[in-house]
């Protein structure tokens, strides 16, 4: 980053002299996708913020959010980075336990979650549960050099966490925001069966290019991937095409789930009356 980022000690003395760093928090924003009002709210959790806050808006999201978030980056002014979108809420506190235990452990990386390994961390983020990262995280852009990957509209935020993690160390503390869904929101907007395969696997190449400690969940992760698209076929009533995503997930690894599904969509396939 620039010459103007503001180097207010190491990790480990972020409060050493009984006060904390100006954390820049970067909010993309689109009024295509979030109320205006919605905006305010999240804007109102950081001025709330025990530590010192800089609010760094993005309002022009059409090229993706990585782009927004990248550009948040680039305009702050300060070593620590956090990230809230704009329909999330954050608690009063956040900041400064982050900062405390990223004090504590060293790590380049803070985010929602129990106490864990690294990775653990991995294996969560790429193939367990761990997946609303984006309002949780905490960066030193000091110790993590690593951007949003333009190209991705699936998975980027968790790219990103994934590389930050795994160059700079990762810390977690629990309970540090509240997600919000509404009608015109991104998340809700969902993704086409074929986009969605698109994205998902460029992101599982990304991961396995940048994210060497990741290499041993592939075989996990192309099953899950698979499994779900069959999902979303045998749902749409594509049983035809449910088969041959759930006969590939089991070429994969032979989960009892997706034998299961694999099962249930030949027989809905035969059978076009089952119940």
């Amino acid at each position: 980053m620039g010459d103007s980022r503001e180097r207010r000690g190491a990790p480990t003395e972020v409060a050493a002299d009984g006060g904390y760093p100006t954390v820049s928090v970067v909010i993309p924003y689109s009024e295509r996708y979030t109320p205006r009002e919605m905006l305010a709210e999240a804007e109102a959790t950081v001025a709330a913020q025990s530590v010192p806050t800089e609010l760094v808006v993005v309002d022009d999201v059409d090229t993706g959010p990585a782009d927004a978030r990248n550009a948040g980056l680039d305009r702050a002014e300060t070593r620590y980075v956090a990230f809230l979108d704009a329909d999330d809420l954050w608690e009063p506190d956040k900041l400064e336990r982050q900062l405390d235990r990223m004090a504590e452990t060293g790590a380049g990386l803070c985010v929602e979650s129990d106490p864990m390994a690294l990775d653990d961390f991995v294996y969560e983020v790429f193939v367990g549960d761990l997946h609303e990262v984006t309002s949780a995280m905490v960066v030193d852009t000091d110790r993590a050099g690593a951007r949003f990957e333009s190209d991705l509209r699936r998975g980027e935020d968790l790219l990103y966490a994934l590389e930050a993690a795994t160059e700079a160390g990762v810390c977690c503390c629990p309970d540090l925001f509240t997600r919000r869904r509404h009608g015109a929101s991104m998340m809700s907007a969902g993704m086409a069966v074929d986009e969605y395969r698109e994205q998902a696997k460029r992101f599982g190449y990304l991961v396995s290019q940048r994210v060497p400690q990741a290499q041993p969940y592939l075989s996990v992760y192309y099953n899950q991937l698979y499994t779900d698209l069959g999902l979303a076929c045998h749902d749409a009533g594509d049983y035809e095409r449910a088969v041959t995503l759930f006969a590939r997930a089991v070429r994969i690894s032979p989960h009892p789930f997706s034998v299961a599904y694999l099962a249930r969509s030949a027989l809905y396939r035969a059978v076009p009356f089952a119940p």
